[in-house]
């Protein structure tokens, strides 16, 4: 395929946008970068490009979005609404080819991240296989199953998850969305984020009051943690056959903020920011701390006070991306983004740069 490359820089007037609807809607199929602030154009720089690396007719890139050093690879999940089981995808970031894989221990997978040099999935599971935090080993593609219950109890849909590397704690969010799409069983636990330890085998519930908990991760330097509440999507009139999924505008599109305590306690929840268009999917931060989340429209960057800075549009939902050596892997559902920046993600320099092994 033809491979296009956006470079247009949109910057938004401000003083016109509060005023004018149409004017503050007229950016969100624009493929750009879109500029509230000058403090974005410093993070994307002179040179940055939005590049489409591949394009198909169904949503095959979805959620995850993970760097591997020893495959140099992006592994990543499509999307259950266009396929069932969900398929799983590695692209080469040098090649930019493109493999299925097939890990039979990784069902229904949704969000993923770096752990120990693998692969470490969210298999939410199905009627008869429990929601799961499974470590592939993408080299020896051996797997193994690191959590699965609390306490006899099972996930309802483990769906993001993300590692703590100064305690080695596994931080993770469990919404309602197998139920929901119809391929788990009713719930038995309300949606909630659990922290667990690999090295005890002790796993606690940390956060609740979500409608959906989805995204999370942490600041820098650890002490805030940033968690979405996707609410506003789910199956409103009940799950039916799966594919009943609507939008409810009074429902949460929420990113919010605890302060991380004792580096094991969420504390002072507070709202940081609400997504304007769509729901905030994944989130992650840079290395200054500015939070980046998947919405309606692309990707939203806000700063560290919750300000809408700018946006890299799409033009369409983006659940998920991540961060890599050169740049910014965007998952947008038919479409599979690459954007270079001048800004490194918060975790480039530990997950991209490292060259620890894995032990499966």
């Amino acid at each position: 395929m033809i491979r296009h490359t956006a470079t247009q820089v949109v910057r938004v007037d401000r003083g016109r946008e509060v005023k004018d609807i149409v004017y503050a809607n007229s950016f969100k199929k624009i493929t750009s970068f879109c500029a509230y602030h000058d403090k974005f154009l410093e993070l994307i720089g002179p040179d940055a490009e939005l590049t489409l690396i591949e394009e198909r007719d169904y949503e095959f890139a979805h959620e995850a979005g993970v760097y591997v050093n020893s495959t140099d690879s992006i592994y990543f999940t499509a999307n259950f609404q266009a396929c069932d089981p969900i398929d799983l995808y590695a692209i080469d970031c040098k090649t930019f080819q493109i493999d299925k894989l097939d890990y039979p221990d990784v069902v229904q997978a949704n969000g993923a991240c770096q752990y120990r040099g693998g692969v470490l999935y969210c298999s939410q599971g199905d009627r008869s296989t429990p929601s799961a935090l499974v470590l592939v080993d993408p080299v020896t593609k051996k797997s193994e199953t690191l959590v699965n219950n609390f306490h006899g109890r099972e996930f309802s849909s483990v769906n993001d998850v993300v590692i703590h590397h100064e305690t080695g704690d596994i931080w993770f969010t469990d919404p309602t969305y197998g139920y929901e799409q119809a391929f788990r069983p009713y719930p038995v636990l309300p949606p909630q984020v659990y922290r667990f330890s690999p090295e005890t085998s002790e796993c606690w519930a940390v956060a609740d009051g979500f409608i959906m908990c989805n995204g999370l991760c942490f600041s820098p330097d650890y002490k805030l943690m940033y968690i979405t509440d996707t609410g506003a999507i789910k199956a409103h009139a009940g799950p039916g056959d799966g594919r009943q999924f609507s939008f409810n505008s009074r429902g949460p599109s929420t990113i919010y903020v605890y302060d991380v305590l004792d580096k094991r306690v969420l504390a002072n929840r507070r709202i940081f920011a609400f997504c304007d268009t769509g729901v905030p999917d994944g989130i992650k931060c840079d290395a200054d701390g500015n939070v980046y989340s998947g919405c309606g429209d692309g990707i939203h960057v806000w700063d560290k006070n919750g300000t809408l800075i700018g946006k890299i549009i799409v033009g369409g939902i983006a659940a998920n991306f991540c961060f890599a050596k050169a740049g910014m892997w965007i998952m947008a559902e038919k479409r599979l983004y690459f954007s270079r920046l001048k800004i490194k993600g918060a975790l480039v320099d530990i997950e991209c740069e490292s060259t620890s092994g894995m032990v499966v």
